[in-house]
């Protein structure tokens, strides 16, 4: 004999299946924002105990703005320190000295270029897009955009990492929100927060983490830390 439901009875079921639903999708919602945190392996673990140097390389594509070089290699010589990736980190000025005394510098090779400033290993990033402006709008639009190819490579032995891909790891694109030229934004900010999240990104491949981003650089904050 089937059962019927009286249809008050069926209401208040419907009632509370919705009720438990959305208080499901709270509760996820919750736990995803505010709950632990997977943990992210890292691509590649470096050699440990090495003097690392950080080379940014745009002889392919010029950029219009150099300090994003200097800024990049700043910044991810911090990260690398504080994340204990390398012992040392060779400051980007004894690089800059390297290449003003060498008249043939793009002829060496980047294993040279490592040894002749007493690193071990080299972590090459090359400059594949940068932008501090969006063309489309006739550059009236600040709208930064940085993209890098890295690898390590070994002053002694030769290529590191990434073992399958000879032209190196392409690590996915920075931008940085789209401001009226006549805004308080200047190249030196857009600059600093397109560093700030590529170096992130790119220090992030050799040690694991929770944070998808943990920048030293926000928009936000860009007044306050800076004074601009």
């Amino acid at each position: 004999m089937r059962r019927h439901w009286p249809a008050a009875a069926s209401a208040v079921l419907m009632t509370a299946l919705a009720a438990c639903n959305v208080s499901c999708a709270v509760l996820a919602w919750t736990a995803a924002q505010f709950g632990p945190k997977a943990k992210i392996a890292a691509v590649y673990e470096p050699p440990k105990g090495r003097k690392m140097l950080v080379f940014v390389d745009d002889m392919e594509n010029p950029v219009s703005h150099p300090p994003v070089k200097i800024e990049l290699t700043r910044m991810i010589n911090s990260l690398l320190a504080a994340n204990k990736i390398a012992r040392e980190a060779v400051p980007y000025e004894r690089l800059a000295d390297l290449i003003a005394a060498t008249p043939d510098f793009n002829e060496l090779s980047v294993a040279e270029v490592g040894r002749k400033v007493g690193a071990d290993i080299v972590l090459y990033v090359r400059v594949d897009q940068f932008a501090l402006k969006d063309e489309a709008a006739m550059d009236l639009l600040w709208r930064g955009r940085l993209q890098t190819t890295v690898r390590m490579v070994d002053v002694v032995d030769g290529p590191l990492w990434p073992k399958d891909r000879l032209g190196g790891y392409q690590v996915d694109k920075v931008d940085t929100r789209p401001k009226p030229d006549d805004s308080d934004t200047d190249a030196a900010e857009v600059t600093k927060i397109l560093a700030s999240k590529m170096a992130d990104k790119i220090t992030k491949l050799f040690y694991e983490h929770k944070d998808p981003y943990e920048g030293a650089w926000s928009e936000e904050r860009s007044r306050s830390i800076w004074g601009d």
